[in-house]
């Protein structure tokens, strides 16, 4: 458990900076309105014997999200100069943060987005459409994949995101995606943060 308390800390300063700029577009889009929730935190019951894993972990390459026809490329990020996650050059591929876990590891695997481009809707345009219950699978290079369900869809103003709440220690199997939502101004871009959890098929 210390160990993934550990990397749970080590997360939330840079994952508190991902929260307050996320990539969005660069000049004035349309804005998209997503009413914020009132934050629904979960409390992971600790599991009473550990089982070894039947697949072993590895690295995400590619996401699929059925209900909106995302099928992606996830490029491996890490950190900038400042300490803030990398985002992906290319819009229409997905951010894992090589930091975060691994699929089919315990805690989470931290996936991130862009909403859009100045040349239009980007890899996570419809992520507010996903609801709960929906699938997402998560594959390898090599073939390996894994199937989670989203339990929680979560919008939160930029200066209200509840980062403990969301990247918490865990001991369950989950995905967590990120990407920018609400109405964007030229200073300060999205002003709200979009949050879909999931948790890994069993």
């Amino acid at each position: 458990m210390s160990s993934v308390v550990n990397k749970t800390r080590n997360l939330l300063l840079l994952l508190t900076v991902l929260l307050a700029g996320c990539g969005g577009a660069e000049e004035t889009s349309p804005p998209r309105s997503v009413e914020p929730a009132t934050p629904v935190v979960e409390s992971p019951a600790p599991k009473s014997d550990a089982k070894t894993e039947a697949v072993e972990t590895f690295i995400p390459n590619r996401l699929k999200i059925p209900a909106i026809d995302v099928n992606a490329k996830i490029e491996v990020v890490g950190k900038d100069a400042k300490g803030r996650m990398n985002v992906p050059e290319q819009t229409d591929q997905v951010g894992w943060y090589r930091y975060g876990a691994k699929a089919n590891q315990t805690g989470n695997v931290i996936l991130a987005g862009h909403l859009d481009d100045t040349n239009g809707p980007a890899v996570f345009y419809d992520l507010a459409k996903v609801k709960r219950g929906h699938r997402i699978e998560v594959s390898a290079k090599t073939g390996e994949q894994v199937s989670y369900v989203v339990t929680n869809v979560m919008s939160y103003p930029v200066d209200q995101a509840p980062v403990g709440s969301i990247f918490g220690a865990t001991l369950a199997q989950r995905l967590t995606l990120i990407t920018c939502v609400g109405t964007f101004t030229q200073s300060k871009g999205y002003d709200q943060r979009l949050v879909v959890t999931a948790e890994q098929e069993k």
